[in-house]
C-alpha cells in the first residue's frame, strides 16, 4: 500500500456553517463537500508520519472524504503506546473537518497473522489485534480492518478459519465497539479470504456478528477470479456478495486496478484506468446505489502527475448526477381531433 504526493486542494472549514445547499457546486469550496452531496465519500489511505492528526490533514489536502491510516509502525511487533494528547488532536481535527468515524478505516499491520499454525505468531497476532482495537477506542473510530491470515500451507483452511475467529472473538471480549472489518483477499499462496464463502465462514464463527464485517479490494477480487471488468461485473460481485455473505456487512472497498491479468491471484495494485479491471468498472462503482455512505478508499501505487488528489477527481467526475433524461409525451386533443406534444425533462441523480 503506498502512500503518495498529495494534492494541494483543501476543504474550507466553513463549509459547515456556510448554509451549503446539498447538490450546489461551487469552485470555491472544492469537491469534497459535492461528493458528499452524492453520497458517495471518496479518499485514500494516507500517512502519519510527524503525528497520527497528519492522516487528517493529508486527506482534506488531496480533496478527500474519506480515508484509511496505519495507527503505527508497519516494522515491529511491539510499538510505543499512542499518545494520549495527538489522539485527542485526531479527534478534534476529524470534528473540524467533518470526518464521520464511519468513513475511516484504519488498516491493520502486515506483520499480523491471525490465522497462523506457528503459536507464536498467532498469539503476537491475537494481541496485537487487542492492541489496534484499543487505539481505534482511543481515536473515537468505530471500524478497524485487517488481513484475515494465512495457513502457511500446513493445515487447513477450516482451520485457519477457525484461528482467525477465535482471535477475533479473544479481542472482541477485551474491547468495546469497533467493528474488525475482514478484507477480502487475491487468492495469492495459502492467505484465507480469496472467496466470499471462506469469508462468511468466519463470520460465523464470531459471536458477536455485530462487530464484524468485509471491506472488498477490488484488484483482490479481480485476481480471485470476480469478473469486474465485464460490463455489469461490478454489479454481478455485489449480487454474488450479498447472497453469500450480505451487503449489510459491507463496510468499505478500497479502490484500486489490477497490475493482473483476471484470476491471477496475484496482489498487484495499480492506478484507476490504468491496468486490467478499466476505467467502466469504477464509473460502475461510483454510480451504485448500494455503495451510497460506503467509503471509498484508494491504495494504487501513484505516477506523477496521477496521485491520489487527481484519482479521486476522476472517480468524482465519473459520477452521472443531474443528467436530463428527455422524452416526448403524446396525448390526444378530442376537442379539435389532433394531438398535443409536450416535453418531458426529468432531473435524475444517479450517484
Amino acid at each position: 500500500m503506498s502512500q503518495r504526493k498529495r494534492g494541494t486542494r483543501k476543504r474550507k472549514n466553513e463549509d459547515a456553517s456556510a448554509g451549503v445547499k446539498e447538490g450546489e457546486d461551487t469552485e470555491e469550496r472544492g469537491h469534497t463537500k459535492n461528493i458528499r452531496a452524492t453520497k458517495k465519500y471518496i479518499g485514500a489511505h494516507v500517512g502519519i508520519q510527524g503525528g497520527i492528526w497528519k492522516a487528517v490533514e493529508s486527506c482534506t489536502e488531496m480533496g478527500g472524504s474519506s480515508f484509511a491510516l496505519f495507527l503505527g509502525s508497519q516494522r515491529s511487533w511491539k510499538r510505543p503506546a499512542l499518545d494520549h494528547t495527538a489522539a485527542a488532536k485526531f479527534q478534534e481535527l476529524c470534528s473540524q473537518q467533518g470526518f464521520d468515524p464511519a468513513h475511516i478505516l484504519p488498516h491493520g499491520s502486515y506483520l499480523m497473522n491471525c490465522g497462523s499454525p506457528k503459536e507464536d505468531v498467532f498469539e503476537k497476532s491475537q494481541a496485537m489485534l487487542v492492541d489496534e482495537l484499543s487505539r481505534c477506542n482511543l481515536l473515537g473510530l468505530s471500524l478497524y480492518n485487517f488481513h484475515p491470515g494465512s495457513s502457511l500451507g500446513t493445515i487447513t483452511t477450516e482451520q485457519c478459519v477457525d484461528k482467525i475467529a477465535s482471535a477475533i472473538n479473544y479481542a472482541h471480549q477485551q474491547t468495546p465497539s469497533v467493528v474488525t472489518v475482514l478484507e477480502n483477499m487475491s487468492g495469492q499462496g495459502s492467505t484465507v479470504g480469496g472467496k466470499f464463502c471462506e469469508l462468511k465462514s468466519i463470520i460465523d464463527r464470531v459471536r458477536d456478528q455485530t462487530r464484524v464485517g468485509v471491506c472488498l479490494d477490488t484488484c483482490h477480487a479481480f485476481a480471485a477470479g470476480y469478473d469486474l471488468a465485464a460490463e455489469g461485473g461490478v454489479k454481478a460481485m455485489l449480487d454474488e456478495f450479498d447472497q453469500e455473505v450480505g451487503l449489510h456487512y459491507l463496510k468499505a472497498i478500497h479502490l484500486n486496478d489490477s497490475k493482473g491479468k483476471l484470476g491471477c491471484n496475484l496482489d498487484r495494485h495499480e492506478d484507476i484506468g490504468k491496468g486490467h479491471i478499466g476505467i467502466s468498472a469504477f464509473q460502475e462503482i461510483v454510480n451504485e446505489p448500494r455503495l451510497d455512505n460506503v467509503p471509498l478508499i484508494l491504495e494504487t501505487p501513484g505516477r506523477p502527475g496521477f496521485e491520489y488528489a487527481e484519482q479521486i477527481d476522476l472517480l468524482h467526475s465519473l459520477c452521472e448526477k443531474n443528467f436530463a433524461l428527455s422524452s416526448v409525451q403524446i396525448q390526444p386533443d378530442m376537442a379539435h381531433g389532433c394531438v398535443s406534444l409536450s416535453l418531458i425533462t426529468l432531473e435524475v441523480s444517479s450517484c
